[in-house]
């Protein structure tokens, strides 16, 4: 599996080329921002992501066709002689993030770790009982990096599944403590189908965390940074 770190605001390209490679549906979407800098990030996360898939064998950065999949998730419409790839996209703040692999549904989430109003509260009502009892038990000092080291992995995994917030958070519980490997802990109800999957941390830039979830396996884990 190909992991694939790229700065989004200070792209490697031009941003014409950027937006050159991009489809007219992504052209309308990225149009829609109404903050330049929005708009900017969008194009470049999603012109690095056709950039990419390219450059692994998915075919013309330019030409790349995408159709919705099981569960609503997006997927690479694969032309003949065209090598078959999985992906999951995710930006935030200023960098975004990447996963390529050749088969399997998989996910990635990456957060920039900013102060959140309310951020026990955004805890209490959203995640796993027990995440919020290994959340509050954390030094204070932690509990900041804790909530979104379950936040990326939880997204990681629903995106992964391809539901998305079709699925109770509260109804799986991953690892809290930011220090501690990432795993699914336990699932059940609506949530039970998360079971199948395996769960990482991405080492990811600082005053950011990231997590890939896949279907349970033997991965061997490329990672790439764009700066």
């Amino acid at each position: 599996m190909h992991i694939w770190l790229f700065n989004t605001a200070e792209p490697p390209l031009e941003m014409e080329q950027l937006m050159d490679v991009l489809s007219a549906d992504e052209r309308q979407r990225a149009e829609r921002f109404h903050f330049a800098e929005h708009r900017s990030r969008f194009i470049a996360a999603h012109g690095a992501m056709r950039i990419v898939l390219s450059a692994c064998g998915a075919g013309a950065a330019k030409d790349l066709t995408f159709a919705i999949g099981t569960n609503n998730k997006p997927r690479l419409q694969t032309p003949e002689h065209a090598r078959p790839l999985s992906f999951n996209l995710s930006h935030s703040g200023s960098w975004g993030l990447l996963a390529v692999a050749t088969e399997g549904s998989i996910g990635v989430d990456i957060e920039e770790i900013r102060t959140l109003d309310r951020m026990e509260r955004l805890a209490q009502d959203t995640f796993a009982p027990g995440e919020y009892v290994e959340l509050s038990a954390l030094d204070e000092m932690r509990r900041l990096d804790g909530f979104f080291a379950c936040w990326t992995r939880k997204e990681a995994l629903i995106k992964a599944d391809g539901r998305g917030l079709e699925i109770p958070l509260n109804c799986f519980e991953v690892r809290v403590d930011p220090d501690a490997p990432a795993a699914v802990l336990r699932a059940w109800g609506a949530a039970d189908a998360i079971n199948a999957y395996g769960l990482w941390d991405v080492p990811p830039v600082q005053g950011y965390r990231a997590a890939v979830a896949a279907p349970h396996g033997s991965y061997d884990f490329k990672y790439f940074y764009i700066l």
